[in-house]
């Protein structure tokens, strides 16, 4: 469980700025068992499957979503034709959540695993 919680916060920190606050793994974690903990502990749930999901411990869709609200200094940057990575980590620098850190956070609720939400993310 500790092994699959630090590849959670790996996964989660790799795009973010290096002095983002969350870039401490001990803040993230904290983070993370306040809004998605239970009984102060972080689970990662296993969907074993069924007849009913085909057993792929599946069923129906589940969206992960990024979104990217402007500022004036995003703007500018676009404006200017900066470089994709640059947006990025001006973006996630005001609060942006990738599309695989909105899929960590649906891991940590229970809801999918990370080997799905790796297949639909790009890092």
């Amino acid at each position: 469980e500790e092994l699959r919680l630090m590849e959670l916060v790996s996964d989660y920190q790799s795009l973010l700025p290096a002095d983002h606050p969350l870039r401490d793994t001990a803040a993230l974690v904290a983070e993370w068992t306040t809004r998605f903990g239970q009984n102060g502990q972080l689970h990662t749930a296993h969907a074993p499957g069924c007849e009913r999901c085909g057993q792929t411990g599946y069923r129906g869709r589940l969206a992960l979503h990024e979104l990217l609200v402007t500022s004036a200094d995003l703007r500018h940057q676009i404006q200017s034709r900066a470089r994709p990575q640059q947006l990025q980590l001006a973006a996630t620098a005001e609060g942006m959540r990738t599309l695989r850190q909105d899929g960590i956070e649906k891991v940590l609720q229970g809801l999918t695993s990370l080997a799905e939400v790796r297949s639909a993310s790009n890092l």
